[in-house]
């Protein structure tokens, strides 16, 4: 029987054709595949020779349609990955945890296939664990939604030690998930020595979903159902790590933090989780590796072999590999004149090492990783731990590795008013220099994950003593702690600190977490939901004896976010009184039925945590004129922004000079008690053309609501009575 028996379905075929026919049967006969399988498997008659019974099963696969024998497929494939060589190693090891006793069944197959068919329908939590195991792999070399975290001890922890029920609750506590999670852990086998890790897989129930389908009577239903979310959590003692797989960067921090505190008890308040970070930065200038005078005695040659550089975007790269007998930093000058071109913005994005040693025995080895991007290595996949310590440990001397950890709680207070004027900032990079004028300390919060170093400018302003305010351009070869500058003309210029050039990149999303522990004490529930790039809601919260919903939204210093973010929230539509938290200053003390309140201005000082009482304060003295306008009023902030507050609609704000204006002749109109304003006046005073083009799509709001025409061509604001 030839394995192209099923030519839709090759995996199934193979499956077919080596299995054992008592084990190819069970598995056709799985409950999953019974909707359309189930009435053809039980004509297969038990008791004929095996090659009758084959010849039945096939017939009856072979009439499937196309989409039923894919579900199979599906399936197979799963089962057929599990034979490989690693994954069948990791299932014959994990068999002999006493949890699934699965060893003697195992040793009774008689092959790879026959053993994870077997494991797949006999002890389906083994043939999981065992997946799960694999996973953790591919995501380690892969995806991008893998990180580690370190600790500062090595805490013994087996998977007896976990407490399934505290810490489901917990996770699902913190994480906002109201239905709960499911817990499992395992102890994965030792390797090479070191002592076993332990897995974690953690169970979500996912958004609901719903799909139309068919009943057997030919009418339709709608079935609804909610598909899982998985993360998967490994912790190795003797490598003091925890690695934590999930498409959410939050909830992996929060998790790692999480298991770190409950499970492990270590004192993440004091002592923070860790990561490691790669700056391939420092090769702009030079591919030569010097071996560490700490690491002489071990290392006998360190070189790179291939370097990756972007030139400008990640769309186009160029790449040079060689030999390790090759020098690389001279064949990449010749080759490239530079290894940055000046121009273009290029940098460094994938480094490949190459380490000739000697261990502990006096043996020659080799070592070999490569560095990619700002937090990705296979050197982590590497199985001989003494060898990756090596890796780690170079990499450290040479400046490539960076740990990156969270601030203590005393550091988080200390440096909470930098975090909130980080928060605030409407672009997503800065300079060194621009932080330093604001009291930010760049490197401190780039150690702790709120900063990323992204290179640094190419051009400059630069306060020049003779020349006044002078653009220069940055000098691509710029080394150690120091950068020239020259003229954009051509010149000879100063030499700075590299530093006050360095671009950094904000972690708005770090950023965001952080001012949410910061508002702990309002007991905040519900998960975080991006409203905006620029707008959150945080959750809700109960202020005296109403249930609000928080937001928090930065940036508004600049009008076109602040209007949008008025937008929004108002477009929310569920008539909710809540609470804006701004990260400092506020420029309107309403956005839609919602108080606006400053962060700094309400953070109780002793603490460093918002003050819930001072909130209800504030809350409750304004949610009323916020709620539904009680007079016509209009607030100004300089020509470009103002808000304009009507009896029986949220307050309004409106940026632009021309419809600033506008209202502002109108309120003046109001505010004397005349009937309107002619349209042709406001069209002179405030310099627009046509009424609804001024508000494009927001016209009909406006209309009707917050001004009327009461009589033609004259407008006037809406309702009464007037405030002063």
């Amino acid at each position: 029987m030839a394995r192209s028996l099923f030519r839709s379905a090759p995996e199934l075929s193979r499956l077919f054709v080596e299995s054992p026919i008592e084990l190819i049967s069970g598995f056709l006969s799985h409950s999953q595949f019974s909707v359309f399988l189930e009435e053809a498997m039980t004509e297969v008659p038990v008791d004929a020779d095996e090659q009758a019974r084959r010849d039945a099963i096939a017939a009856a696969i072979k009439i499937l349609k196309a989409d039923r024998t894919n579900l199979i497929e599906i399936e197979a494939r799963r089962v057929m990955l599990m034979t490989d060589k690693t994954p069948e190693t990791m299932l014959r090891r994990l068999g002999e945890d006493l949890r699934f006793a699965a060893s003697q069944g195992l040793n009774a197959q008689r092959d790879a296939i026959a053993r994870s068919l077997w494991a797949y329908l006999e002890t389906y939590p083994l043939f999981e664990a065992a997946e799960r195991a694999m996973q953790v792999r591919v995501y380690r070399d892969h995806g991008k939604i893998y990180e580690a975290w370190s600790l500062d001890a090595s805490i013994p922890l087996v998977a007896q030690g976990v407490n399934h029920e505290a810490l489901s609750a917990e996770i699902a506590d913190r994480l906002q998930h109201e239905d709960g999670c499911k817990v499992e852990a395992i102890d994965l086998p030792a390797e090479n020595g070191e002592s076993q890790d332990v897995l974690v897989a953690v169970t979500f129930f996912g958004a609901y979903a719903s799909q139309k389908t068919v009943r057997p009577d030919k009418s339709t239903e709608i079935l609804y159902f909610r598909p899982p979310d998985e993360m998967l959590l490994v912790y190795s003692q003797t490598r003091r790590r925890i690695e934590v797989c999930s498409r959410d960067m939050v909830e992996r921090k929060l998790v790692a933090n999480i298991f770190a505190a409950d499970t492990l008890k270590h004192d993440v308040s004091n002592k923070p989780l860790t990561q490691k970070t790669y700056n391939l930065s420092r090769f702009k200038s030079s591919l030569k590796l010097p071996i560490p005078d700490e690491e002489a005695h071990r290392v006998r040659r360190a070189n790179i072999t291939e370097v990756q550089v972007a030139l400008g975007g990640w769309s186009r790269k160029v790449s040079l590999s060689v030999t390790p007998e090759d020098d690389i930093d001279a064949i990449a000058r010749a080759v490239f004149g530079a290894i940055i071109p000046s121009s273009g913005g290029g940098y460094v994005t994938k480094v490949r090492f190459h380490i000739e040693y000697i261990d502990g025995r006096g043996r020659k080895g080799t070592l070999q990783f490569d560095v990619f991007g700002r937090n990705k290595s296979n050197i982590q996949s590497e199985r001989d731990p003494a060898k990756r310590e090596l890796g780690y440990d170079l990499l450290e001397a040479w400046g490539v590795l960076e740990r990156i950890g969270d601030l203590s709680k005393p550091q988080r207070k200390e440096k909470l008013p930098q975090l909130l004027a980080l928060y605030d900032f409407t672009d997503e990079k800065a300079s060194g220099q621009t932080l330093d004028e604001l009291g930010i300390g760049a490197a401190e919060l780039t150690g702790a994950g709120f900063l990323t170093r992204k290179g640094w400018s190419n051009v400059v302003l630069f306060d020049d003593d003779e020349l006044g305010d002078v653009v220069r351009d940055v000098e691509g070869n710029s080394t150690g702690d120091a950068a020239t500058l020259t003229l954009i003309e051509g010149g000879a210029g100063p030499r700075i600190p590299v530093e006050d050039i360095t671009q950094y990149e904000i972690r708005f999303d770090y950023l965001r977490d952080a001012l949410r522990d910061v508002l702990k004490p309002m007991g905040l529930k519900g998960r975080v939901r991006e409203v905006a790039n620029h707008v959150h809601q945080i959750g809700s919260a109960q202020i005296g004896l109403a249930s609000a919903s928080i937001y928090l939204a930065r940036a508004l210093s600049d009008d076109k976010l602040l209007e949008g973010a008025d937008r929004l929230i108002r477009g929310e539509g569920n008539r909710i009184r809540g609470v804006v938290f701004v990260p400092q200053e506020i420029r309107f003390p309403y956005i839609g039925c919602n108080v606006v309140l400053s962060l700094k201005d309400h953070i109780d000082k002793e603490t460093g945590l918002i003050d819930p009482e001072a909130v209800r304060s504030a809350y409750e003295a304004a949610i009323d004129p916020a709620a539904r306008g009680t007079a016509v009023h209009l607030r100004k902030q300089g020509d470009d922004a103002a808000q304009i507050t009507v009896p029986g609609q949220d307050p309004r704000i409106v940026t632009g000079a021309k419809k600033v204006k506008l209202f502002e002749r109108l309120y003046i109109a109001h505010h004397d008690r005349e009937p309107g304003v002619k349209l042709a006046a406001l069209k002179e005073y405030a310099g627009f053309s046509q009424l609804p083009q001024l508000f494009g799509d927001e016209w009909g709001e406006i209309n009707g609501r917050y001004l009327y025409s009461p009589q033609r061509a004259y407008w006037a604001l809406c309702g009464e009575p007037i405030s002063v």
